[in-house]
């Protein structure tokens, strides 16, 4: 059913739309992209066209294992549905009926003195101080997957028919432009199974996203780097396994997300998934020490920029050719992830510089 259960009041006395209604609809959407599976009682009422409100709320409340009350007045967390949302989920954590279970008050402008007393014993966040403190919380301190959405896999795990499917995604997001065929694409995972991160969306088990970063050959960079090579003609001997303990140079070949998938949170899960890739092949002296894409898209070209990439030139085939050196490193840390890797790359250069200056 759902992971987070926003309670609100949505109407105050005089049947006028609560400033609580647009803060959590508002940190609705924000934790929706991330993935996670959200409770938020009109939008998600209507979108499962239920009339049954009390019999909803209950289901959703008996799954969710974070429920966070937004609250611009203290006096609101004693109105009917709200007090009822919190007092129940509360009661299944104290009965031992939720084992694992997280309450949290996001409030402005009052005293936590003037909660009612168990609200005064959980963690509050300040509504005046934006979401981003609470959601960091969320995704930082507490163990839940967004993967009850999405299934990310990788390595051993990604099939033939996940490939296809990933190809069949191609010809949607890149129409008219030219394409690598199943096969051989599938020959470049079982030549090295580190190749693509792929999301099946576990409602429908179809993929919805997917991303492509290849080793590749010094020939091979120095090629596309020339921006006279289509990226869709390289072949397996220009292709590394991750074999050696050394530094590679990769190839972003693509990052692709379903046109109705857009802004939900796809972007960041492949992004962070890839960099913890990055983070443990270190630990095996496994490096990236440059990475080089070939922007054929406009949003190909937003996701170089945002890393921090650099524009090299401009191909024979109307697209833009971006490079970034990670280590030492120079990309810019857009997420926690990132700042992380980013600190560890570093740690490793100064510690021996002149293995990398030499590679």
């Amino acid at each position: 059913m759902c992971d987070i259960f926003i309670s609100y009041r949505h109407h105050d006395d005089a049947g006028n739309t609560t400033e609580d209604y647009a803060i959590a609809y508002k940190l609705h959407n924000e934790l929706s992209e991330l993935g996670y599976k959200v409770f938020f009682s009109q939008k998600s009422l209507e979108e499962i066209g239920s009339s049954r409100f009390k019999a909803d709320i209950d289901a959703a409340l008996d799954s969710a294992k974070i429920l966070i009350i937004v609250l611009t007045k203290a006096e609101y967390a004693t109105s009917k549905w709200v007090q009822y949302e919190w007092d129940s989920f509360y009661g299944d954590y104290l009965s031992g009926v939720k084992s694992n279970a997280y309450l949290f008050t996001f409030i402005k402008d009052f005293s936590i003195a003037r909660l009612p007393r168990t609200l005064r014993n959980v963690q509050s966040f300040n509504i005046n101080e934006g979401t981003s403190a609470l959601i960091n919380h969320i995704k930082n301190s507490i163990n839940l997957a967004v993967s009850s959405r999405y299934l990310v896999k990788t390595g051993t795990t990604i099939t033939y028919e996940d490939i296809k499917e990933a190809v069949q995604l191609d010809h949607i997001v890149y129409a008219g432009m030219e394409h690598v065929d199943v096969d051989e694409c599938y020959s470049w995972h079982k030549l090295n199974k580190d190749i693509y991160i792929i999301i099946k969306d576990t409602n429908t088990n179809k993929v919805v996203a997917y991303t492509n970063t290849t080793p590749i050959t010094e020939e091979c960079y120095n090629k596309i780097k020339s921006g006279e090579f289509l990226t869709t003609n390289i072949t397996q001997d220009m292709i590394l396994p991750y074999e050696m303990p050394s530094p590679y140079n990769l190839y972003f070949f693509s990052i692709v997300i379903h046109p109705d998938y857009q802004n939900t949170g796809l972007f960041s899960i492949m992004l962070n998934t890839l960099i913890d890739k990055f983070i443990q092949f270190a630990k095996q002296d496994i490096f990236i020490k440059r990475m080089i894409a070939d922007a054929v898209t406009s949003n190909g070209e937003k996701f170089c920029t945002l890393f921090g990439m650099r524009k090299i030139t401009q191909s024979t085939h109307s697209s833009t050719l971006y490079e970034v050196q990670l280590i030492p490193p120079k990309f810019k840390k857009i997420s926690i992830k990132a700042k992380e890797l980013y600190e560890y790359y570093q740690q490793l250069y100064e510690k021996n510089p002149s293995f990398f200056d030499e590679q």
